[in-house]
């Protein structure tokens, strides 16, 4: 009986250990949709000042992200340079901002690659 305790406090030990951040602290900051058009970027404001450490972007269907720009509260701006493809519920990996920013507008600069493509940006605390 003991040995059966101590195991099962190992194993939820370990996973404690591996996992990763809890879900709780991920967000969605804007949602969007980019057109197969000349105009290859989609705007997303957000309402209200959303605080984020760090995004990650999502696509919804097929994809080629080239940048993605995030305007701030205080006015300056950060542009991530992706300049790739992204398939269908595929994420990119999380990108930092140096600390936690107040963020108030997000620029989606890519192309569709079957007439209409779904863009989510995350964001992490």
């Amino acid at each position: 009986m003991k040995l059966k305790a101590t195991m099962a406090a190992a194993m939820i030990l370990s996973a404690m250990a591996f996992s990763t951040t809890a879900s709780a602290d991920t967000f969605t900051l804007g949602r969007t949709i980019l057109l197969e058009a000349k105009n290859n970027h989609a705007k997303i404001p957000v309402p209200l000042c959303r605080n984020a450490k760090s995004i990650q972007i999502k696509a919804e269907r097929d994809v080629f992200l080239s940048k993605v720009i995030f305007k701030f509260q205080n006015g300056s701006s950060r542009v991530f340079q992706f300049q790739r493809k992204l398939d269908k519920n595929e994420r990119t990996d999380w990108r930092r901002f140096s600390y936690e920013r107040c963020v108030t507008d997000i620029q989606v600069h890519g192309r569709a690659e079957d007439g209409s493509a779904g863009i989510r940006v995350y964001g992490r605390r």
